[in-house]
């Protein structure tokens, strides 16, 4: 796993580098650390990272800057700051975690762990999407996307304006940062299952699923039963609330 810490403190970025050695062990194949915004987006992009990890004042200059291009890159982007009034918006933008300062290892710890796990803590999902676009970055709203399509190491992004935009992340890291209704029907499809209108058995073993606004995606048959229960369970919820 290759880190960049962004952090103006010398001695705190060197200690971070070495929880993160001991938490990550084996699996660190290189740590850099940059110490202002300006060598950081450099290093950006020259270099391929895996985590990024980032604090949002940087001499005094707003880490957010950094921010809302590196969530559009291919890696993930964990915060790691004092100043707490604005997690909120930085998970909204898309990265994997806001670690307050003072950090600890075991904050730490579980901020790489949810770089395996099947999706946003509850009320920390991202709202937007940010996509690059040339030079622009496109901050997308997530509830503009009808669907995710895997595209090799990319994403496909279709809009509900009909457009199809390509996002640097995998569906695979792009699912971290999703609320717990988005289900990956497919290896090559995610869907928010909100957006499912019903389940087409063909016989043989396949499947689809009709969504609201007209398309039919493929279900692997190995997902079918915890997408029925998932959407059983969605219905009953709704029944309690009527």
């Amino acid at each position: 796993m290759r880190i960049l810490i962004v952090e103006d403190e010398r001695p705190t970025a060197e200690d971070i580098k070495l929880l993160t050695e001991q938490i990550l062990k084996n699996e660190v194949t290189s740590i850099h650390i940059e110490t202002t915004l300006e060598s950081a987006k450099f290093y950006l992009k020259e270099k391929p990272v895996d985590v990024l990890l980032l604090d949002l004042n940087l001499n005094a200059r707003d880490g957010f800057d950094l921010l809302k291009s590196a969530v559009s890159g291919s890696f993930h982007t964990i915060v790691i700051s004092a100043n707490i009034s604005r997690a909120i918006e930085a998970f909204e933008y898309g990265v994997l975690d806001f670690i307050p300062k003072p950090y600890n290892i075991e904050r730490l710890k579980a901020a790489f762990r949810r770089l395996k796990s099947s999706h946003a803590l509850d009320g920390y999902a991202v709202k937007y999407l940010s996509v690059k676009t040339g030079f622009e970055i496109r901050i997308i709203p997530i509830e503009d996307i009808r669907y995710f399509k895997a595209d090799n190491i990319y994403t496909e992004l279709h809009l509900s304006d009909g457009r199809v935009v390509i996002h640097d992340k995998s569906i695979k890291q792009l699912i971290p940062l999703l609320p717990a209704n988005y289900f990956r029907i497919h290896k090559s499809y995610l869907v928010d299952t909100g957006k499912i209108e019903t389940i087409q058995t063909l016989g043989g073993g396949k499947n689809n699923v009709i969504l609201k606004s007209g398309e039919t995606l493929p279900v692997s048959r190995k997902i079918i039963g915890r997408l029925k229960a998932s959407l059983d369970l969605q219905k009953d919820r709704s029944g309690r609330n009527i």
